[in-house]
């Protein structure tokens, strides 16, 4: 799972907006995806995200790193909001669509469960594993791109190279990682906001 740097977040404390556009753009896609997986509305699945990022603007004193698990569990417990208030507004359901809330609503509940957390974990490591196995070079300014959000010219600079070896270099990464991580690699391209990339 990438993660906003320490130094991201205590500026968003000091009420930087530009620190918190970044978080903002780091975790969009993702959260929005997170809560599509319960509410299967796009539109409702945005406004969620972005009320809870308005929530966290609002409270950016108390933000603490790393932000992750709780940026996840608060558009979990917004989309099981969300769907308490259909289930309220939707009066009479049917059985159908009873029962489709009722396995939405123990979706979200179950998300935060031990179990969720180890398959989470268990990704991350898949992650991991296929990342040390790329070619020494190709590793290394994979790892700075990935894990440290480190822009082109960034790593570029820091290891006395041009921006399009570093551009040719993340290319044959994320070739080598389709190969290597096979069904789950569209979801680590969504997970580690590639698509954005």
């Amino acid at each position: 799972m990438f993660v906003v740097r320490e130094d991201i977040i205590i500026s968003i404390n000091r009420g930087d907006a530009k620190a918190f556009e970044q978080l903002y753009s780091t975790y969009y896609v993702y959260l929005c995806a997170v809560a599509t997986k319960y509410v299967y509305r796009t539109d409702a699945a945005q406004e969620i995200v972005n009320d809870v990022f308005l929530n966290v603007w609002n409270n950016h004193e108390t933000l603490t790193h790393p932000v992750n698990a709780y940026l996840i569990r608060s558009v979990q417990n917004r989309c099981l909001n969300y769907l308490r208030q259909q289930r309220i507004q939707e009066v009479p359901l049917s059985e159908v669509q009873e029962s489709l809330l009722n396995i939405r609503e123990s979706q979200v509940e179950i998300e935060s469960q031990p179990l969720a957390k180890l398959e989470n974990k268990e990704f991350e490591e898949k992650i991991y594993v296929a990342v040390n196995k790329l070619p020494p070079k190709c590793r290394d300014i994979f790892t700075q791109y990935l894990y440290y959000d480190k822009s082109y010219d960034e790593i570029a600079k820091a290891n006395n190279i041009t921006t399009s070896t570093v551009r040719v270099q993340i290319k044959i990464g994320l070739s080598k990682l389709k190969e290597l991580l096979e069904d789950i690699y569209p979801l680590f391209l969504l997970v580690f906001n590639f698509i954005q990339k």
